[in-house]
C-alpha cells in the first residue's frame, strides 16, 4: 500500500482555504456590525447637557399658593395667584381672618435684568386703601449686593414676607450654581422709629434633579406695638418640586406683636 502525505492532500488544502474564507468573512461581519452600532449612537460631543426638571421649574410662569396661618385661638387663610407676562409680573390674592380684618390685594412688578444689574420696582394695593411701593435690586453676577427700599401710606398692609413695610433692605449673596445660592440681608425700619430689624440668612440647595430646598433663618429685634424691646429668631423651610412646593414657618413675635404664628402653605407651578 502506498500511504498519502496529508500535507499535500488536495482535500486538506480545500478545507484550509474554506476555513480561511469563513474566518475573513466572520471578521468582516464583526467589523461592519461595530461600524453600524457606532453610527447609530448619538453624538454626545455636540449635545447640550439637559437641564434638570427642578431647574426648569424656575421658567414656569404661573404659581398658585394656599396658606394657613395658625395663631393662638384662631386661623387665617391666604390665597395668592401669580403670573409672569414676560418682564411684567402680576398677582391677586386675599387674606381671610377669622378674627380681625380680612384683606384683598393686587400687585404688579417689572423685572429688569441687564448683565450685572437686576432691578424690580413693585406696586401693591389692598382693599382697605393701603398702598405699598418698593424697589429691589441685585448688583453683581456670581457675587452680588442687595439693596432695596419700600414705603406705604401707613395703612395696615398684609405683607407676605412679614418684614417691616417702611424700610430699607441691604445684603450680600453668592450664586453657587445655576440653582444653589447663599444670601443674607437685613430689612430695617427707617420711618416709624421702632428700631425693628429682620436679618435673614437663606440657603437654597438642589438635592437632586427633582428636589430642592431653601432654609430661611431669621433674627429679629426691635420694639413691639406695646413698646417692649424684643429679640427672637424665626425659621422657615421651602421644599421645591418641578410642579409643586410646600413651605412652613415658625415665627415668634410675628410682625413684632406678642403672638407666635405657625404658617403652612402649599402651591402649584404651571
Amino acid at each position: 500500500m502506498i500511504s498519502k502525505d496529508k500535507k499535500h492532500d488536495p482535500n486538506n488544502r480545500i478545507k484550509a482555504a474554506s476555513l480561511a474564507v469563513v474566518a475573513h468573512a466572520f471578521a468582516f461581519a464583526i467589523s461592519m456590525f461595530a461600524v453600524i452600532v457606532l453610527a447609530q449612537e448619538p453624538d454626545q460631543s455636540g449635545q447640550q447637557p439637559q437641564v434638570p426638571p427642578i431647574e426648569q421649574a424656575d421658567q414656569l410662569t404661573s404659581k398658585a399658593t394656599f396658606a394657613i396661618y395658625f395663631l393662638p385661638g384662631e386661623r387665617n387663610y391666604d390665597v395668592n395667584l401669580r403670573h409672569q407676562f414676560g418682564q411684567i409680573g402680576a398677582w391677586i390674592g386675599g387674606l381671610y381672618a377669622t378674627r380681625g380684618s380680612s384683606q384683598g390685594r393686587v400687585g404688579v412688578e417689572y423685572d429688569f435684568q441687564h448683565q450685572w444689574l437686576l432691578l424690580i420696582p413693585t406696586l401693591q394695593v389692598a382693599t382697605n386703601g393701603a398702598v405699598m411701593g418698593s424697589v429691589y435690586s441685585e448688583l453683581g453676577t456670581e457675587y452680588y449686593g442687595i439693596v432695596g427700599y419700600s414705603r406705604t401710606n401707613l395703612r395696615p398692609f398684609n405683607n407676605l414676607t412679614f418684614d417691616p413695610n417702611d424700610s430699607v433692605q441691604i445684603g450680600l449673596g453668592h450664586k453657587i450654581s445655576s440653582y444653589d445660592k447663599l444670601y443674607a440681608y437685613s430689612v430695617i425700619d427707617v420711618r416709624l422709629h421702632t428700631h425693628q430689624q429682620d436679618t435673614h440668612i437663606l440657603w437654597r440647595h438642589r438635592l437632586d434633579d427633582n428636589n430642592g430646598i431653601t432654609i430661611d433663618g431669621l433674627y429679629k429685634s426691635g420694639n413691639t406695638d406695646e413698646g417692649n424691646y424684643i429679640r427672637n429668631v424665626r425659621i422657615g423651610v421651602y421644599y421645591d418640586r418641578p410642579t409643586w412646593f410646600w413651605k412652613a414657618y415658625y415665627d415668634p413675635h410675628v410682625i413684632f406683636t406678642g403672638q407666635t404664628m405657625v404658617r403652612i402653605g402649599v402651591g402649584l407651578k404651571f
